[in-house]
């Protein structure tokens, strides 16, 4: 009898259990990843608002952004902490291989505890102990260290207004900040508006595109029949076949437009990469309301650059008030206060107490630099002053200019669609006639490639408009969607 076998039996159904305690996990974490890769895969699906939400949300810009704000109020605190008074501690000590008659001095008699003699010189028990000897410092003092604890207060008085410029200047300096940062967003905003819209014309475009392949492919079989009975000579197979590999080729130009506009979308949502977004179709001409003169109005009312513009004017000029308060006296008033002891603890009761009101006034006589500088930062405001000009003509010009943009694509709208109703009849007539061999091969060619770029003009055309009425906003300050 073979005793082993139970044994084997035990040990096949022990190692069957561990295969399928590891097998469990393995088909848990396998079905985990194929629903990763299913949700990686299917199509983001967003429209225009939900892309710029999106985007405000998500994008590292306007991270960057929040933090700039708080670093420039950290700035204004620092600032509005110097209209306070500063308080200084210092702690020293000091070892000496010689004792110092001035730590005696400064210590002796302060306390009742620092006896001068010891003992009682009278008594043979005294004198037999040494401590009838009168000491040459009193007891209880150490005069080889000494320890002192010093705190000082400076209140600043007046300082000719600098204080005052200077905080006034950090304070403009968040506002600027807080201004970029809507700046920010609205350039955010309509990166957001030319990569969506952008990705839509290059799937229109696309369309088109395959749309000529089918239609060329339909003639170059029909150019092929005709070829095989004899009908057109073998010329007009190379012709069609040529024109169809153009239209292969736009067709691959559409789909790398397609993945680069895609990429760039991605970019400004913080996607990865190889999301595969889809975006809505919604390129339906909506007119506007947009007219001379009320666009340059608008910008003048809402255009944040002109503010912060406003905001770098007074911060010249604060800079200019604070140089010359540089050139005026400055008055403080300091107070201090010491203990001091031969004991490393200051605070020990036996310690002495100092202290002392101070007045403190500055009149540094620099005055050729200082007022140097206060000529350079009057040139700086006078500049700053001549950029807002500057940048209120170059605003309008802008303005203009979008303006015309939108206006010429929202006329050019109307026109590629009746080009693109006569371009399809005329493609239509052409096919029919050649079939019945009535027109050439070269007058359906050409009618087709003048239906293709008419559709894609078409497609340009209210792409276009839709970009140039969002660039027009941003030109105006307007751009909030």
């Amino acid at each position: 009898m073979d005793r082993s076998r139970p044994f084997r039996g035990l040990l096949c159904v022990s190692a069957l259990f561990a295969v399928l305690l590891i097998a469990a996990p393995l088909a848990d974490a396998v079905e985990r990843t194929n629903r990763g890769r299913r949700s990686t895969g299917d199509d983001v699906r967003l429209n225009l608002p939900q892309a710029v939400s999106i985007a405000v949300a998500r994008n590292l810009r306007m991270a960057d952004s929040r933090l700039a704000i708080a670093e420039k109020e950290y700035q204004r605190r620092e600032a509005f902490s110097d209209f306070f008074p500063a308080i200084d501690l210092q702690y020293d000590a000091v070892g000496n291989r010689y004792r110092q008659a001035g730590n005696i001095q400064a210590l002796a008699g302060s306390h009742d505890s620092r006896w001068a003699i010891r003992g009682n010189p009278n008594t043979l028990n005294a004198v037999q102990s040494g401590l009838a000897w009168d000491p040459d410092y009193p007891y209880r003092i150490d005069p080889y260290r000494s320890f002192t604890m010093t705190a000082t207060m400076t209140q600043p008085l007046y300082t000719g207004g600098k204080l005052l410029n200077d905080y006034k200047y950090t304070r403009l300096g968040v506002d600027y900040t807080a201004i970029q940062m809507e700046v920010n967003r609205q350039d955010l905003i309509l990166e957001v508006n030319e990569a969506y819209y952008q990705l839509i014309q290059s799937q229109k475009l696309l369309g088109v595109a395959e749309e000529a392949v089918r239609a060329l492919e339909s003639l170059r079989n029909q150019t092929m029949e005709f070829y095989k009975a004899g009908v057109v000579p073998k010329v007009d197979v190379l012709s069609t076949e040529g024109q169809l590999a153009q239209a292969r080729i736009q067709k691959t130009q559409s789909l790398s437009d397609i993945q680069k506009y895609r990429a760039t979308l991605n970019l400004l949502l913080r996607y990865p990469q190889e999301t595969p977004t889809q975006v809505e179709h919604d390129i339906s001409y909506r007119p506007n309301s947009y007219n001379i003169p009320n666009i340059y109005s608008v910008a003048a009312g809402n255009r944040l650059e002109i503010r912060q513009a406003n905001i770098s004017v007074d911060q010249a000029m604060a800079l200019v008030k604070s140089s010359k308060a540089d050139l005026l006296p400055t008055m403080a008033v300091q107070v201090a206060g010491s203990r001091f002891n031969d004991d490393w603890n200051p605070f020990d009761p036996e310690a002495v107490n100092d202290w002392r009101v101070q007045g403190i006034l500055t009149w540094t006589f620099d005055m050729f630099r200082r007022r140097e500088t206060v000529k350079e930062r009057r040139a700086s405001q006078a500049r700053a002053f001549v950029a807002r000009e500057q940048l209120v003509e170059q605003i309008m010009q802008e303005v203009k200019t979008a303006y015309e943009d939108m206006r010429r694509s929202e006329s050019n709208i109307q026109d590629n669609r009746a080009a693109v109703e006569f371009r399809r009849e005329s493609f239509r007539i052409n096919q029919e006639r050649y079939k019945e061999q009535v027109a050439t091969y070269t007058e359906v060619l050409d009618a087709q490639r003048q239906l293709s770029l008419a559709e894609g003009d078409y497609y340009i055309s209210l792409v276009a408009y839709r970009i140039n009425q969002a660039l027009l906003e941003r030109r105006m300050g307007t751009l909030r969607q």
